[in-house]
């Protein structure tokens, strides 16, 4: 192992992971019982992996997609049990590649929470599918995503929330950022399931252009087939505020300098939930490589 990955690691309970595999580290698989837990991947081929969180257990797992290469396919179940609790940290990137798809479907049951706080940034072509499938009463989820795209390529998000039973709660939040002559494609929907009373279902994305020749389009839609439920979604896209681009280089920074500290608030609350400086260091320098 080297330096500078046995730093992101620490103390921590950990498993290192080739193509969704345990190669080393001090847990033998992701089916897990309470506790933190770092889990950093390695991945050349088409992967498929699986994290279980067991009944009345309370998780906390950070993962960093540390060397992704090749053009593959990721496949994660994510199953969260009953009265189970996970909080998730991931980082996702990808190198030397042309092209990344990515299809995680996270599955919860009777009075499971999920906390998901998410920072995507492939350099390639990519197609990224999420399903959210709210099994039973009392689950919720809580979700975060931060996506950006400096590859000059074209990168699709489908984000899509399912509750098939009443008393269910969802919040999704995404924030698309982009620059360098790239296109992201951003499409959440929302299905309440007939029957599924006293559901709430929220979504909102935001979007930020940060050069005249990239894109996001965002489309939201809600599919309601029951009354006694609230359910909002709302998208807006924009460049960056030209009075607080003016109001940070009047205070000696350079355009650069305040267009990163810009987007740097988009990614604040990932980098504040980490609580770990050689993580925060890491993430950081990482951006600042592509902003």
């Amino acid at each position: 192992m080297n330096k500078d990955l046995q730093e992101l690691i620490g103390n921590s309970q950990y498993a290192i992971l080739k193509n969704g595999k345990v190669v080393e580290g001090s847990i033998s698989d992701l089916s897990l019982k309470s506790g933190d837990f770092k889990v950093i991947h390695y991945i050349d081929k088409d992967t498929n992996m699986k994290i279980d969180i067991q009944n009345n257990e309370k998780v906390r797992l950070i993962e960093i997609f540390y060397e992704v290469i090749g053009n593959i396919e990721i496949n994660i179940d994510i199953n969260c049990h009953k009265n189970a609790s996970l909080t998730l940290l991931s980082f996702k990137k990808n190198e030397k590649s042309e092209n990344i798809r990515i299809n995680v479907n996270t599955y919860l049951e009777e009075d499971a929470y999920i906390e998901s706080k998410n920072i995507t940034s492939f350099s390639s072509s990519s197609l990224f599918n999420q399903n959210i499938y709210m099994l039973e009463k009392n689950s919720h989820i809580d979700s975060l995503d931060v996506i950006i795209n400096a590859s000059n390529k074209k990168q699709e998000f489908n984000f899509d929330t399912y509750h098939n039973v009443g008393d269910s709660y969802s919040n999704m939040r995404n924030f698309c950022i982009c620059k360098n002559d790239s296109l992201i494609h951003m499409n959440t929907n929302g299905k309440i399931k007939k029957g599924s009373s006293n559901s709430n279902l929220s979504q909102k994305t935001k979007g930020l252009i940060l050069d005249q020749t990239s894109q996001i389009s965002a489309n939201p839609l809600l599919l309601i087939d029951e009354y006694d439920c609230l359910a909002s979604h709302g998208a807006s896209i924009g460049a960056i505020d030209e009075e607080e681009l003016y109001y940070l280089m009047s205070r000696g920074l350079t355009k650069e300098d305040s267009e990163r500290l810009i987007v740097e608030g988009f990614i604040h609350p990932f980098i504040e939930e980490l609580n770990d400086e050689k993580l925060q260091s890491y993430l950081l320098g990482f951006m600042k490589k592509i902003l």
